[in-house]
């Protein structure tokens, strides 16, 4: 979900009544899309959803063996964090009825570890020191059988999968809101250093007109 110029921080636009309603469209649309398995970012997840919760680690001496850890869960849909180093602060092993998978690299702390098997949260290692996006859906697959997967930011992980080829569509929100600041986020940003290519070319697939002239745009994505 975006303003007309690509913005994607709802919180930039300003406690305006309408404003608010519109933003709702991004929860809406999420629901009718369906996908049982979401992931974010770690900066997404924390501001969004665990509130900048701290991390907790297990006090006294633990060894925690580097793997991939499935808590029992009775759930079929998944809240999916990306946090390499283990930042994220859990306290439970649900969030509104999904259950959480953390992906993180094998640098966390074993304390950390013993914390999220403690209390039942699933964890996946997709890397030593940096995640690899690719080990981290294979696993996703295998451990939990996601088959799809519905990625909703912030601007870093939407472009590190953009900068992979790994977004097959965009169901794209577009809302009748001009933000026009210079500092915030656009839906997909990649570090210079690390972009491989030039612009990604897209296929439009379907407009939709919603209420409040909001535009529901669909692409894929032409590789």
């Amino acid at each position: 979900m975006t303003s007309v110029d690509g913005k994607i921080l709802s919180e930039k636009w300003g406690s305006d009544a309408t404003v608010k309603k519109l933003a709702n469209k991004f929860e809406e649309v999420h629901e009718k899309i369906g996908v049982k398995a979401w992931i974010v970012g770690r900066t997404t997840m924390e501001k969004d959803f665990t509130d900048f919760a701290k991390p907790i680690l297990k006090k006294g001496h633990q060894e925690v063996d580097r793997k991939d850890f499935v808590a029992e869960h009775q759930s079929d849909s998944f809240a999916i964090a990306i946090d390499g180093q283990g930042k994220l602060g859990w306290e439970e092993p649900e969030m509104e009825g999904d259950h959480v998978i953390s992906v993180l690299t094998e640098a966390v702390p074993d304390a950390y570890l013993a914390h999220l098997k403690d209390i039942g949260v699933s964890y996946i290692f997709a890397g030593e020191k940096v995640i690899s996006l690719q080990t981290a859906l294979e696993k996703l697959y295998a451990l939990f059988d996601i088959k799809h997967l519905m990625l909703e930011g912030g601007a870093h992980i939407n472009g590190s999968f953009l900068n992979e080829k790994l977004i097959d569509e965009l169901q794209h929100v577009l809302l009748p809101i001009a933000d026009g600041t210079i500092e915030t986020s656009t839906l997909f940003e990649i570090d210079k250093d690390i972009k491989r290519e030039g612009a990604t070319l897209l296929k439009l697939e379907n407009v939709k007109q919603m209420e409040d002239d909001v535009l529901w745009l669909s692409y894929t994505f032409k590789y």
